[in-house]
């Protein structure tokens, strides 16, 4: 009994540590190597367990032992970079709203926010369980061609930081354009951001399979409008509104941004692993490029140039903070270098964080490894956008 426990503990931290290393292999298997990439320390324990057993009695079994020793060095890998990547975040931080950027965030604010980028006790989501929102659900905001889409607002139960009237979020889910909905798997965190201080409207837009581009780009415009002429009834400030998108949402929120108007423009975008460049060749029916655009790049290149944020014309454009999966093989990290160059090119202000072991999706594990790093960067760029002094 003792020999199958131990060699079943190492196998499984052993398997476990080789997914947090390699990139990732599709379906189901992706989400597990989300998982243990961003919760490396629960394969750590399986696999001490493993060693430590395999040891301590007699006689020794070291297939257990070598096995679990095996999965607890794979393991260690994303907390081997861990304090590298922080010090190269709050060096893009620094470099992007400037060395001194906490010392300019009003100090009634400072007690909202996340004091340190990893806390033993927000490893079990004490961060998220804290957080209170006042929850309105399925409110119809537009119904563009009789289609009725809908957004859930998300209330700070709290008074305003500052001021008589909070900043607002728009938050643009994934899903390839063509899967997802509103809610899904980042609730915590729209009720956590309500919990410092916004209003958080989680939107729904058309999917590709209802409706081509830029059909999601007006679904978007059309909330952002929304909520500006709603803004009295959520006791929001109008000139105080940032896009927070994901994958495709990330998308969506950038062209919004690129595209927006004197009614449309946002003072600040969050873009978690940003589709910048959608002109892959030869791409087929089973893409989700392909269904947003109706066709492949070689058959519609005006149509791919229009939807394609690089192709844009960069002007003035709001703050942005941008978040890349160094193992993302859904959204390939070079998207976020592309988008930088021209940011700087273009005189404008962001932020980008690269995280070497998270993946597509990393931050639904909410209260993870890369996720509190990116949640402890991002309350600071909101306070400093929304909140700084004057």
């Amino acid at each position: 009994m003792r020999f199958f426990i131990t060699s079943f503990l190492g196998l499984v931290s052993a398997a476990a540590g080789i997914l947090t290393v390699v990139k990732d292999r599709g379906g189901l298997l992706s989400t597990v190597q989300i998982i243990v990439s961003e919760l490396p320390w629960l394969t750590g324990l399986v696999g001490a367990a493993a060693v430590i057993w395999s040891l301590i009695g007699r006689p020794k079994l070291w297939f257990g032992a070598i096995a679990g020793g095996i999965g607890v060095l794979l393991a260690a890998k994303p907390l081997m970079d861990y304090r590298a990547t922080v010090e190269d975040a709050a060096s893009a931080m620094r470099t992007g709203l400037g060395k001194d950027y906490e010392a300019e965030i009003q100090p009634v604010v400072h007690h909202r926010l996340l004091p340190v980028t990893v806390a033993l006790p927000n490893l079990f989501g004490s961060h998220l369980k804290a957080a209170r929102a006042r929850v309105w659900r399925d409110l119809v905001y537009a119904t563009p061609n009789g289609k009725p889409l809908k957004l859930d607002v998300y209330e700070p139960m709290t008074k305003p930081v500052v001021g008589q009237s909070y900043p607002a979020i728009i938050v643009i889910h994934g899903g390839g354009w063509r899967n997802g909905d509103k809610q899904e798997y980042f609730e915590p965190t729209s009720r956590y951001l309500a919990n410092l201080g916004y209003v958080v409207f989680d939107i729904q837009y058309r999917l590709s399979g209802m409706a081509l581009w830029p059909a999601q780009l007006e679904d978007a415009q059309t909330a952002i409008q929304w909520v500006r002429d709603c803004a009295g009834e959520y006791n929001v400030d109008p000139r105080r509104i940032a896009l927070l998108g994901r994958s495709a949402g990330a998308h969506i929120a950038l062209m919004a941004a690129l595209k927006a108007d004197a009614a449309t423009q946002v003072q600040a975008v969050i873009g978690f692993y940003t589709p910048t460049d959608l002109k892959y060749e030869n791409l087929t029916s089973v893409s989700p490029i392909f269904d947003l655009l109706g066709g492949s790049w070689e058959q519609l290149r005006d149509a791919y140039t229009a939807a394609n944020p690089i192709d844009q014309p960069f002007g003035k454009l709001p703050p942005m903070f941008l978040v890349e999966g160094m193992m993302d093989t859904i959204v390939p990290y070079v998207d976020g270098d592309q988008l930088s160059q021209r940011l700087t090119m273009s005189g404008n202000t962001f932020v980008h964080i690269r995280i070497p072991w998270a993946r597509h999706g990393f931050d639904a594990v909410t209260f993870g490894l890369g996720a509190q790093l990116a949640q402890y960067h991002l309350d600071r760029f909101l306070a400093y956008t929304f909140f700084r002094e004057q």
